[in-house]
Protein backbone atom coordinates (compact mmCIF):
# COMPACT_ATOMS: atom_id res chain seq x y z
CA UNK A 1 0.00 0.00 0.00
CA UNK A 2 2.87 2.34 0.81
CA UNK A 3 4.52 1.63 -2.53
CA UNK A 4 1.27 2.27 -4.40
CA UNK A 5 0.78 5.54 -2.49
CA UNK A 6 4.31 6.68 -3.36
CA UNK A 7 3.83 5.83 -7.04
CA UNK A 8 0.67 7.97 -7.13
CA UNK A 9 2.52 11.10 -5.95
CA UNK A 10 2.98 13.76 -8.68
CA UNK A 11 6.72 14.04 -8.00
CA UNK A 12 7.29 10.26 -8.27
CA UNK A 13 8.07 9.98 -12.02
CA UNK A 14 10.64 12.77 -11.81
CA UNK A 15 12.38 11.40 -8.72
CA UNK A 16 12.26 7.88 -10.15
CA UNK A 17 13.86 9.09 -13.36
CA UNK A 18 16.67 10.72 -11.36
CA UNK A 19 17.09 7.59 -9.25
CA UNK A 20 17.28 5.41 -12.38
CA UNK A 21 19.85 7.68 -14.02
CA UNK A 22 17.53 8.86 -16.80
CA UNK A 23 17.70 12.44 -15.52
CA UNK A 24 21.28 13.36 -14.63
CA UNK A 25 21.27 17.15 -14.65
CA UNK A 26 20.82 19.36 -11.61
CA UNK A 27 17.53 21.19 -11.15
CA UNK A 28 14.60 22.11 -8.93
CA UNK A 29 11.24 20.52 -8.21
CA UNK A 30 8.13 22.71 -8.58
CA UNK A 31 5.11 21.24 -6.80
CA UNK A 32 1.72 22.50 -5.64
CA UNK A 33 2.00 20.67 -2.29
CA UNK A 34 5.07 20.00 -0.15
CA UNK A 35 6.09 16.38 -0.83
CA UNK A 36 4.54 13.75 1.42
CA UNK A 37 6.83 12.37 4.18
CA UNK A 38 6.39 9.02 2.40
CA UNK A 39 8.67 10.42 -0.31
CA UNK A 40 11.60 10.97 2.06
CA UNK A 41 13.37 7.77 1.05
CA UNK A 42 13.47 8.89 -2.58
CA UNK A 43 14.24 12.54 -1.79
CA UNK A 44 17.32 11.58 0.23
CA UNK A 45 18.63 8.87 -2.06
CA UNK A 46 22.20 9.43 -3.27
CA UNK A 47 21.30 10.18 -6.87
CA UNK A 48 18.39 12.53 -6.06
CA UNK A 49 20.48 14.31 -3.45
CA UNK A 50 23.14 15.03 -6.09
CA UNK A 51 20.65 16.33 -8.69
CA UNK A 52 17.88 18.00 -6.68
CA UNK A 53 18.99 21.47 -5.56
CA UNK A 54 15.69 22.97 -4.47
CA UNK A 55 12.00 22.34 -3.85
CA UNK A 56 9.39 25.07 -4.41
CA UNK A 57 5.82 24.54 -3.20
CA UNK A 58 2.58 26.53 -2.80
CA UNK A 59 0.93 24.71 0.11
CA UNK A 60 2.45 22.73 3.00
CA UNK A 61 -0.24 20.05 2.89
CA UNK A 62 -2.89 18.60 0.57
CA UNK A 63 -5.22 17.84 3.51
CA UNK A 64 -4.41 20.77 5.82
CA UNK A 65 -3.31 23.40 3.29
CA UNK A 66 -1.12 25.90 5.21
CA UNK A 67 -0.25 23.72 8.22
CA UNK A 68 2.67 21.30 8.41
CA UNK A 69 2.47 17.98 10.24
CA UNK A 70 5.18 16.83 12.63
CA UNK A 71 6.38 14.41 9.95
CA UNK A 72 6.58 17.26 7.43
CA UNK A 73 8.86 19.24 9.75
CA UNK A 74 11.07 16.18 10.21
CA UNK A 75 11.42 16.01 6.41
CA UNK A 76 12.30 19.73 6.33
CA UNK A 77 15.01 19.12 8.92
CA UNK A 78 16.48 16.21 6.93
CA UNK A 79 16.39 18.11 3.62
CA UNK A 80 18.22 21.00 5.28
CA UNK A 81 20.92 18.66 6.61
CA UNK A 82 21.37 17.15 3.14
CA UNK A 83 21.69 20.56 1.51
CA UNK A 84 18.40 20.52 -0.42
CA UNK A 85 16.89 23.98 -0.07
CA UNK A 86 13.14 24.33 0.37
CA UNK A 87 11.09 27.37 -0.67
CA UNK A 88 7.48 28.27 0.15
CA UNK A 89 5.84 30.41 -2.55
CA UNK A 90 3.57 31.95 0.05
CA UNK A 91 0.34 33.62 -1.04
CA UNK A 92 -0.28 35.12 2.42
CA UNK A 93 2.89 37.23 2.46
CA UNK A 94 3.20 37.40 -1.36
CA UNK A 95 6.84 36.36 -0.99
CA UNK A 96 9.10 33.40 -1.55
CA UNK A 97 10.19 32.13 1.87
CA UNK A 98 13.21 29.87 2.39
CA UNK A 99 13.40 27.27 5.14
CA UNK A 100 16.28 28.17 7.45
CA UNK A 101 17.63 26.66 10.66
CA UNK A 102 19.96 28.17 13.18
CA UNK A 103 23.19 26.15 13.45
CA UNK A 104 22.61 25.03 17.05
CA UNK A 105 18.92 24.13 16.70
CA UNK A 106 17.01 21.38 14.91
CA UNK A 107 13.97 23.50 14.06
CA UNK A 108 13.58 26.41 11.69
CA UNK A 109 11.33 28.97 10.06
CA UNK A 110 10.41 29.98 6.54
CA UNK A 111 12.13 33.34 6.09
CA UNK A 112 12.11 35.97 3.30
CA UNK A 113 15.10 35.38 1.01
CA UNK A 114 16.83 38.66 1.87
CA UNK A 115 16.48 37.96 5.61
CA UNK A 116 17.89 34.43 5.81
CA UNK A 117 21.39 35.42 6.96
CA UNK A 118 19.95 37.93 9.43
CA UNK A 119 17.71 35.22 10.90
CA UNK A 120 20.52 32.70 11.23
CA UNK A 121 22.73 35.06 13.27
CA UNK A 122 19.91 36.77 15.18
CA UNK A 123 19.24 36.87 18.90
CA UNK A 124 15.61 35.87 19.40
CA UNK A 125 13.21 37.83 21.57
CA UNK A 126 9.63 36.68 21.99
CA UNK A 127 6.25 37.98 23.07
CA UNK A 128 3.82 35.78 25.01
CA UNK A 129 0.35 37.12 25.79
CA UNK A 130 -3.38 37.02 25.23
CA UNK A 131 -4.98 36.71 21.81
CA UNK A 132 -8.06 38.46 23.22
CA UNK A 133 -6.52 41.74 24.29
CA UNK A 134 -3.57 43.85 23.19
CA UNK A 135 -3.21 45.71 26.48
CA UNK A 136 -1.48 49.07 26.69
CA UNK A 137 1.99 47.81 25.87
CA UNK A 138 2.60 49.01 22.32
CA UNK A 139 4.42 52.24 23.21
CA UNK A 140 6.54 50.55 25.87
CA UNK A 141 7.51 47.71 23.53
CA UNK A 142 8.49 50.22 20.87
CA UNK A 143 10.75 52.08 23.33
CA UNK A 144 12.17 48.77 24.61
CA UNK A 145 13.20 47.49 21.18
CA UNK A 146 14.48 50.87 20.04
CA UNK A 147 16.65 50.86 23.15
CA UNK A 148 17.94 47.37 22.37
CA UNK A 149 18.86 48.40 18.83
CA UNK A 150 20.73 51.41 20.22
CA UNK A 151 22.41 49.21 22.85
CA UNK A 152 23.79 46.72 20.31
CA UNK A 153 26.97 48.58 19.27
CA UNK A 154 27.73 49.35 22.92
CA UNK A 155 27.83 45.71 24.02
CA UNK A 156 30.30 42.91 23.55
CA UNK A 157 28.10 39.98 24.59
CA UNK A 158 27.59 36.88 22.40
CA UNK A 159 23.86 37.62 22.30
CA UNK A 160 24.13 41.35 21.74
CA UNK A 161 26.90 43.12 19.87
CA UNK A 162 27.45 45.11 16.69
CA UNK A 163 27.42 41.94 14.57
CA UNK A 164 24.22 40.39 15.92
CA UNK A 165 20.75 41.05 14.58
CA UNK A 166 17.44 40.82 16.44
CA UNK A 167 14.36 38.81 15.56
CA UNK A 168 11.06 38.59 17.40
CA UNK A 169 8.74 35.57 17.58
CA UNK A 170 5.08 35.41 18.62
CA UNK A 171 2.24 32.96 18.19
CA UNK A 172 1.11 34.92 15.14
CA UNK A 173 -2.42 35.70 16.31
CA UNK A 174 -4.22 38.90 17.32
CA UNK A 175 -4.03 40.77 20.64
CA UNK A 176 -0.62 40.86 22.32
CA UNK A 177 0.95 38.86 19.52
CA UNK A 178 -0.16 41.32 16.88
CA UNK A 179 1.25 44.22 18.90
CA UNK A 180 4.62 42.47 19.10
CA UNK A 181 4.77 41.67 15.39
CA UNK A 182 3.64 45.17 14.46
CA UNK A 183 6.32 46.87 16.56
CA UNK A 184 8.99 44.50 15.21
CA UNK A 185 8.10 45.13 11.58
CA UNK A 186 7.93 48.88 12.17
CA UNK A 187 11.48 48.86 13.61
CA UNK A 188 12.83 46.57 10.84
CA UNK A 189 13.29 43.72 13.30
CA UNK A 190 12.53 40.37 11.63
CA UNK A 191 8.91 39.66 12.62
CA UNK A 192 8.31 35.91 13.07
CA UNK A 193 5.53 33.59 14.23
CA UNK A 194 4.85 29.96 15.13
CA UNK A 195 1.27 29.61 13.91
CA UNK A 196 -1.15 26.91 15.07
CA UNK A 197 -4.24 25.74 13.20
CA UNK A 198 -6.92 27.01 15.58
CA UNK A 199 -9.68 26.77 12.99
CA UNK A 200 -12.89 25.74 14.74
CA UNK A 201 -14.05 22.19 14.16
CA UNK A 202 -17.69 22.12 13.12
CA UNK A 203 -18.65 19.42 15.60
CA UNK A 204 -16.59 20.78 18.50
CA UNK A 205 -15.97 24.55 18.42
CA UNK A 206 -13.83 24.67 21.57
CA UNK A 207 -12.41 28.11 20.97
CA UNK A 208 -12.61 31.06 18.64
CA UNK A 209 -10.45 30.87 15.53
CA UNK A 210 -7.28 32.92 15.76
CA UNK A 211 -6.63 34.74 12.52
CA UNK A 212 -3.01 35.30 11.47
CA UNK A 213 -2.05 38.92 12.04
CA UNK A 214 -0.80 40.91 9.01
CA UNK A 215 2.66 41.82 10.37
CA UNK A 216 4.34 38.42 10.05
CA UNK A 217 7.37 38.08 7.77
CA UNK A 218 8.81 34.68 8.73
CA UNK A 219 6.87 31.69 10.05
CA UNK A 220 6.38 28.04 10.79
CA UNK A 221 2.96 26.40 11.01
CA UNK A 222 1.62 23.59 13.19
CA UNK A 223 -1.47 21.44 13.34
CA UNK A 224 -3.46 21.59 16.55
CA UNK A 225 -2.36 18.16 17.81
CA UNK A 226 1.23 19.50 17.90
CA UNK A 227 0.40 22.50 20.11
CA UNK A 228 2.80 21.45 22.90
CA UNK A 229 5.54 20.60 20.39
CA UNK A 230 5.12 24.07 18.89
CA UNK A 231 5.63 25.66 22.33
CA UNK A 232 8.88 23.76 22.72
CA UNK A 233 10.12 25.14 19.39
CA UNK A 234 9.92 28.85 20.16
CA UNK A 235 13.63 28.72 21.10
CA UNK A 236 13.63 32.20 22.61
CA UNK A 237 16.77 33.78 23.98
CA UNK A 238 14.74 36.48 25.77
CA UNK A 239 11.03 35.86 26.47
CA UNK A 240 8.73 38.78 27.32
CA UNK A 241 5.34 38.19 28.95
CA UNK A 242 2.32 40.46 28.63
CA UNK A 243 -1.16 39.98 30.10
CA UNK A 244 -2.43 36.53 29.20
CA UNK A 245 -4.61 33.58 30.11
CA UNK A 246 -4.24 29.79 30.26
CA UNK A 247 -1.94 29.59 27.24
CA UNK A 248 0.33 32.27 28.65
CA UNK A 249 0.40 30.49 32.02
CA UNK A 250 1.58 27.34 30.25
CA UNK A 251 4.24 29.28 28.36
CA UNK A 252 5.46 30.81 31.62
CA UNK A 253 5.78 27.36 33.20
CA UNK A 254 7.64 26.07 30.17
CA UNK A 255 10.19 28.91 30.28
CA UNK A 256 10.58 28.28 34.02
CA UNK A 257 11.24 24.57 33.50
CA UNK A 258 13.71 25.24 30.67
CA UNK A 259 15.84 27.35 32.98
CA UNK A 260 15.53 24.95 35.89
CA UNK A 261 16.74 21.92 33.92
CA UNK A 262 19.39 23.87 31.99
CA UNK A 263 18.06 23.21 28.48
CA UNK A 264 18.45 26.95 27.75
CA UNK A 265 20.81 29.61 29.00
CA UNK A 266 19.66 31.43 32.13
CA UNK A 267 18.58 34.75 30.66
CA UNK A 268 16.21 37.34 32.14
CA UNK A 269 12.49 37.01 31.44
CA UNK A 270 10.50 40.27 31.51
CA UNK A 271 6.99 40.39 33.00
CA UNK A 272 5.23 43.54 31.78
CA UNK A 273 2.48 44.66 34.16
CA UNK A 274 1.69 45.59 37.74
CA UNK A 275 3.28 43.94 40.73
CA UNK A 276 -0.19 42.92 41.95
CA UNK A 277 -1.05 41.17 38.68
CA UNK A 278 2.09 39.02 38.60
CA UNK A 279 1.98 38.35 42.35
CA UNK A 280 -1.52 36.91 41.94
CA UNK A 281 -0.35 34.84 38.97
CA UNK A 282 2.90 33.48 40.34
CA UNK A 283 3.48 33.89 44.07
CA UNK A 284 1.06 31.38 45.61
CA UNK A 285 2.45 28.53 43.51
CA UNK A 286 6.06 29.51 44.17
CA UNK A 287 5.47 29.84 47.93
CA UNK A 288 3.65 26.49 48.02
CA UNK A 289 6.62 24.84 46.33
CA UNK A 290 8.97 26.54 48.78
CA UNK A 291 6.90 25.43 51.77
CA UNK A 292 6.64 21.81 50.66
CA UNK A 293 10.29 21.62 49.58
CA UNK A 294 9.42 20.48 46.05
CA UNK A 295 11.79 23.01 44.46
CA UNK A 296 14.65 22.48 46.90
CA UNK A 297 17.85 23.55 45.16
CA UNK A 298 15.93 25.40 42.45
CA UNK A 299 14.60 28.31 44.48
CA UNK A 300 17.00 30.55 42.58
CA UNK A 301 14.69 30.30 39.53
CA UNK A 302 12.84 33.30 40.99
CA UNK A 303 15.74 35.59 40.07
CA UNK A 304 15.27 34.91 36.35
CA UNK A 305 11.92 36.73 36.17
CA UNK A 306 11.63 40.52 36.40
CA UNK A 307 8.36 42.38 36.87
CA UNK A 308 8.54 45.76 35.13
CA UNK A 309 6.11 48.57 34.37
CA UNK A 310 7.97 50.40 31.62
CA UNK A 311 10.63 50.04 28.95
CA UNK A 312 13.30 51.88 30.96
CA UNK A 313 13.14 49.22 33.67
CA UNK A 314 13.39 46.47 31.08
CA UNK A 315 16.39 48.09 29.41
CA UNK A 316 18.09 48.37 32.80
CA UNK A 317 17.66 44.61 33.31
CA UNK A 318 19.02 43.84 29.85
CA UNK A 319 21.93 46.27 30.18
CA UNK A 320 23.04 44.70 33.46
CA UNK A 321 22.71 41.22 31.99
CA UNK A 322 24.79 42.02 28.91
CA UNK A 323 27.38 43.77 31.09
CA UNK A 324 27.57 40.74 33.40
CA UNK A 325 26.37 42.54 36.54
CA UNK A 326 22.82 41.18 36.82
CA UNK A 327 22.25 38.91 39.83
CA UNK A 328 20.78 35.94 38.02
CA UNK A 329 21.21 32.19 38.06
CA UNK A 330 22.08 29.48 40.55
CA UNK A 331 24.26 31.73 42.70
CA UNK A 332 21.87 34.66 42.69
CA UNK A 333 19.27 35.68 45.28
CA UNK A 334 15.89 34.05 45.94
CA UNK A 335 12.77 36.23 45.83
CA UNK A 336 9.85 35.20 48.02
CA UNK A 337 7.28 36.32 45.45
CA UNK A 338 8.80 34.08 42.78
CA UNK A 339 10.10 37.03 40.76
CA UNK A 340 12.22 40.15 41.13
CA UNK A 341 10.86 43.65 40.74
CA UNK A 342 12.14 47.20 40.50
CA UNK A 343 8.75 48.63 41.43
CA UNK A 344 8.78 47.88 45.14
CA UNK A 345 11.20 47.41 48.00
CA UNK A 346 10.90 43.65 48.44
CA UNK A 347 14.17 42.07 49.49
CA UNK A 348 15.56 38.69 48.54
CA UNK A 349 16.33 36.17 51.27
Amino acid sequence: MVERYIEQQPSYPFLKSIDDGIITSQGILLTRYFPSPMMKRMLLSNQVQRCLKGIYFLYPSFSNLNFFSGEDRAVLHDLDKFGIRVFWVDKTTSQILQYAQKPDRDTGLFVPLHQVENFIKSTVFGIYGSNLMAGKFEDELRVLFKGLLEMRPQMNHPLLNKNTTISLVTGGGPGSMEVGNQVAKELHILSCANIVDFRAKEDDPVMHEQLQNPYIEAKMTYRLDKLVERQAEFNLDFPIFLTGGIGTDFEYSLEEVRRKVGSVAITPVLLFGTYEYWKEKISSRFKSNLRTGTIRGSEWISNSFFCIQNAEQGLKVYREYFQGTLQIGKHGPVYDDGFATTANSQQPH
